[in-house]
């Protein structure tokens, strides 16, 4: 007779592990589809509780013309740049309000979107970086205390510029992004305190253990030390408050294994207050199916969610909400009309559960590449999700210093019609006893919500 595995998760109530991170945040808002914008996630961003949406690449293939790039915002560089009539913000204030309405934050990214072409028409450096950084004034003005018939979103996070270690979004050289960095960020300082200034969307760390690492990827970490040397060298300084990374992997370890080294770096760079943002994540491969179709894609996601959660990151975006991009693999509407959720909407969705409640709560250590679990408590209820990515058998959930009485369980099997998984639930499971037993097979997301009767 073959033995049936068994592992345990100890979940102790009483030990607390600090505030759940902002991890559900997400790249392009809740409304994409091309120039007008037709297709609308509104209820889907408030279901998930994204709590900051990043601007880069914003409203898709063709709304990158109209929304958000500097270029869109002041289409002549040669205008005045102390006038109102120079700037068209009304396509980004049509944009960020439909972030906002959904209970989102905006991280504004002022630069431009990438361009893979051999012409290059808005990736250039700027003729004038004064000038430049005097426009990116004047939409910060804009959007935080009212400009130009403005608003008062108090937007905190503003990031100069996105991938300039990239031909695609910078035609420039090193020495021209760090110049044009330092100026602005030393203008934007100066002239708002308080705003958090940050850059710069490096392309990721992969030439630190991938052996198939191409030749373009051996050049993003020389241009992230020469970036950091440059801006904390006293005679070129400028402040960065927060630094952004990419990291595009089917590997929550290798997620875990770059956020230890951009956090090492800033450290031993003197930058020990500098966030360590993870501005693209996705688990995009190699592969010709799209990654919404994969069955493994719902749990690497909930893993490196909770793989980043444990790290030393301090926030992780998603990339992206774009329907018409192949990385989208949250939802689609491939008929205009319906929309479709796939199974990796439901991770967000369970992440989004913990988020709310706030407090993490310690489980132990995680099964690398097996089981993953995260759970966190608030106010009279908790709640742990739990990843079993390379598991099957038998899992006890052990309950210390357990509150609680009662939970409800919901398993997100991946498959299922175009991606889209199936979801079982059980309710009022008496764990009177501090225990419950699951049967598990690998693959599986489950969102446990504990509380009293």
């Amino acid at each position: 007779m073959e033995k049936i595995e068994k592992k345990e998760i100890r979940v102790d109530f009483d030990k607390k592990c600090g505030r759940i991170k902002p991890l559900g945040c997400i790249n392009g808002g809740p409304r994409s589809g091309g120039y007008d914008l037709p297709f609308d996630f509104s209820d889907e961003f408030t279901e998930m509780g994204v709590p900051l949406v990043r601007t880069a690449g914003a409203a898709g293939e063709y709304g990158l013309n109209q929304y958000v790039n500097i270029h869109c915002i002041f289409p002549d560089f040669d205008a005045d740049e102390n006038l109102e009539e120079s700037y068209n913000f009304l396509p980004t204030d049509l944009y960020l309000a439909s972030i906002r309405n959904t209970g989102a934050g905006v991280f504004f990214r002022l630069g431009e979107g990438r361009e893979p072409y051999s012409r290059k028409l808005y990736t250039n450096p700027p003729r004038d970086a004064e000038k430049w950084a005097r426009i990116c004034e004047h939409i910060v003005m804009h959007y935080n205390e009212g400009w130009a018939n403005g608003f008062k979103m108090g937007i905190k996070y503003w990031e100069i510029w996105s991938a300039p270690d990239t031909a695609e979004c910078w035609s420039g050289n090193r020495q021209e992004y760090f110049e044009l960095y330092r100026v602005t960020a030393n203008h934007l300082r100066e002239r708002f305190p308080r705003i958090k200034i940050g850059a710069y969307g490096a392309r990721g760390f992969y030439s630190l253990n991938r052996l198939d690492a191409s030749e373009e990827m051996k050049t993003y970490v020389p241009f992230m030390q020469q970036f950091f040397a440059y801006i904390t060298n006293p005679a070129t300084a400028a402040p960065l408050d927060f630094f952004t990374w990419a990291c595009y992997t089917v590997s929550p370890e290798e997620l875990a294994l770059h956020a230890k080294y951009a956090r090492t770096y800033l450290d031993g760079a003197g930058l020990r207050r500098t966030k360590s943002i993870i501005c693209e994540y996705n688990t995009i491969d190699r592969g010709d199916t799209p990654p919404a179709l994969r069955d493994s894609l719902p749990s690497e996601l909930g893993a490196s969610l909770i793989m980043a959660q444990k790290s030393s990151a301090d926030m992780l975006m998603y990339s992206t909400s774009d329907v018409y991009s192949r990385a989208n693999s949250l939802f689609s509407m491939d008929d205009h009309i319906t929309p479709h959720h796939y199974a990796s909407y439901n991770v967000m969705c369970n992440f989004a559960r913990l988020y709310r409640l706030g407090t993490a709560v310690d489980t132990g250590d995680d099964s690398r590449k097996e089981l993953y679990s995260l759970a966190a408590m608030g106010g009279s209820e908790a709640a742990m999700m739990t990843v079993t990515r390379g598991y099957e058998g038998k899992l006890e959930i052990i309950l210390a210093s357990s509150p609680y009485n009662t939970c409800t369980v919901s398993k997100t099997v991946p498959g299922g019609t175009r991606g889209k998984g199936t979801t079982y639930r059980s309710r009022d499971v008496d764990i009177s006893s501090g225990r419950l037993i699951l049967s598990v097979k690998k693959g599986e997301v489950y969102l446990l919500s504990f509380f009293s009767k």
